[in-house]
């Protein structure tokens, strides 16, 4: 919701959103248009490669946009402008899929008919190939990855979207939605942008995880001791080891390596509150109760993550979790 100040600042006027459909703006015309010339409508910057790329084989599919970011990696955006459409998750999936063995070179023609007929630029093979690798940042940059990324843009997105979009983000499959809304203001239409990752249609989802987490860690107490427990009585943790937050993050947690947020030391001893230490500020946590207000810290709303088992999330410098050390060694005990 955006709201009208007037030069008097003596009140404030509310803006009701509209709806794309009502004010008659199609994905094509208009939408891919605005995003096309304007992509950092989308929250970033892109080099807009080609638009309606239809170059697949044994495939009558048009991709709307494609584009660059400054890492190298191709970008799939595809639009939609009713909130409701469906399958705009799998198309986009579809056409990733596509292009991602696409190199350079083959892309180079496309980019040089882009540019002549949206931008009246006639430029030669170098020319392109100098403004696709001058734009990305990387000095040593001469390829394009294979992991393309995904960008969703619409008014609105279905709960079947947005949760099929939080799955695949946990599975490392790069894919952002971005919302636009339209207001009439003075008779001009103004679209205002967000990205909306992860967006409160999709809440359930998150829900449904945290109650998984909290019943996999109530199904452990009434079987064995608790996890840390475990590593330390039988010397498969040592006060002072490294130990990593990485594994199975929620979608809105972007691990960083050398930021001390994410990382804890073993203390050694077994109460409540005190099995690490957080290299962040030095006090000393239980493994769950960090990994929670951790997850809190870095949600965009600064929600309550509800029940988190930290033991799954935390791991040892071989990428190993807390959860998956102890569980081996139980089994291998059984065994014996």
């Amino acid at each position: 919701m955006i709201f009208s100040i007037p030069e008097t600042l003596d009140k404030a006027n509310k803006i009701l959103p509209e709806t794309l459909v009502g004010l008659r703006i199609w994905e094509r015309r208009h939408i891919e248009e605005w995003v096309r010339a304007n992509p950092e409508m989308l929250g970033e910057e892109l080099l807009v490669l080609t638009t309606e790329f239809d170059q697949f084989v044994n495939a009558s599919d048009r991709l709307d946009i494609l584009a660059l970011d400054r890492a190298g990696n191709l970008v799939v955006i595809e639009l939609k402008r009713d909130s409701m459409a469906g399958y705009a998750d799998l198309q986009a999936i579809r056409y990733a899929a596509m292009v991602s063995s696409m190199t350079v070179d083959r892309l180079i023609p496309y980019f040089l008919a882009y540019r002549r007929k949206k931008c009246n630029e006639d430029l030669s093979e170098t020319e392109a190939r100098n403004q696709i690798t001058r734009f990305v940042d990387d000095e040593a940059f001469s390829e394009l990855s294979t992991r393309p990324r995904l960008i969703l843009c619409s008014e609105g997105f279905s709960q079947e979207i947005t949760t099929t979009v939080l799955w695949l983000r946990d599975s490392k499959i790069d894919i952002s939605c971005v919302k636009i809304t339209p207001y009439k203001v003075n008779g001009q239409i103004v679209i205002v942008p967000e990205i909306v990752i992860p967006l409160p249609q999709a809440r359930q989802y998150l829900i449904d995880i945290k109650v998984k987490e909290e019943e996999r860690e109530q199904s452990t107490r009434g079987n064995r001791p608790k996890t840390m427990r475990i590593l330390v009585e039988n010397g498969l943790v040592h006060p002072g080891e490294a130990i990593y937050l990485r594994n199975g993050l929620p979608s809105y947690v972007a691990y960083r390596e050398s930021d001390p947020m994410f990382q804890a030391t073993i203390t050694g001893k077994l109460g409540q509150s005190d099995a690490v230490r957080w290299n962040n500020d030095g006090l000393e946590y239980s493994v769950s109760n960090l990994a929670w207000k951790i997850f809190k810290l870095f949600h965009p709303e600064q929600k309550d993550p509800g029940g988190v088992n930290g033991s799954w999330h935390w791991v040892k410098e071989d990428g190993r979790s807390l959860w998956e050390i102890a569980e081996d060694f139980l089994a291998k005990r059984a065994d014996a």
